[in-house]
């Protein structure tokens, strides 16, 4: 297996789409739990070692709102440039958009930390605005 540091896009990818697709081994001799707990930390991992690419999909994670976006521009391994995409509202107080594939406003910048998460540049790890790159998702929390 190659090192974190060289794995394109769809190598990331597919590291962490083996590991979600694992199934427990019934006759394994391990616990559920254990088997559930090691097959989490792997995933997690995979999640923090995902390589961006353009046109990648990703969800910006305001504290309760999420919005869709689209990687736009690869600045380094460590720096990324996102868009939000544009969306329509199917039912405001349900929490159902549609994400559509145009995009609208100026492009964020989010940078890669150490531990692993994508986070708005110039923000904390702890306060900031993280980037999901596993899934796409857009919700705004109609109790704010």
């Amino acid at each position: 297996m190659k090192t974190t540091g060289s794995l394109t896009s769809k190598e990331s990818f597919a590291i962490l789409h083996e590991i979600e697709n694992m199934k427990y081994p019934a006759e394994c001799g391990i616990k559920y739990s254990d088997w559930r707990e090691q097959k989490d930390k792997e995933k997690n991992e995979a999640i923090k070692n995902l390589v961006p690419e353009i046109g990648l999909g990703c969800t910006i994670c305001y504290y309760s709102d999420k919005r869709a976006a689209t990687v736009t521009k690869i600045v380094s391994p460590y720096k990324i440039e996102v868009t939000f995409n544009q969306t329509k509202c199917i039912d405001y107080y349900a929490g159902e958009y549609e994400i559509l594939p145009e995009l609208e406003g100026a492009a964020k910048v989010f940078t890669k930390r150490r531990n692993g998460y994508w986070v708005a540049e110039g923000q904390s790890y702890k306060d900031g605005v993280l980037l999901m790159l596993h899934y796409q998702n857009h919700y705004i929390d109609p109790s704010f």
